[in-house]
């Protein structure tokens, strides 16, 4: 069974930056090499979680931060069952 590449997830709270709105956001599978770059030592890492789905994502920490939670929430939720997935 092939598992879906990426996810993109429709933001409930769009990120309003200086030159554009943020209304979508496109979370695409993580690699070995995206798990060594952006290490998350621990499960109360929330910023090393936060660095590897802002690479995932190709967003700036700086656009991460202004993310509503609810919607951050979500890509953690998607990030874990692309993990999960991948243990099957």
């Amino acid at each position: 069974m092939s598992e879906n590449r990426d996810v993109t997830l429709q933001l409930e709270y769009p990120v309003q930056l200086a030159d554009r709105t943020i209304t979508d956001v496109t979370l695409r599978r993580p690699t070995l090499g995206d798990l060594l770059t952006h290490t998350i030592t621990n499960a109360s890492d929330i910023e090393g979680e936060v660095r590897l789905i802002a690479a995932l994502c190709n967003l700036k920490i700086e656009e991460m931060r202004l993310m509503d939670a609810k919607d951050y929430f979500r890509l953690q939720a998607e990030l874990l069952r692309f993990r999960n997935a991948a243990k099957s």
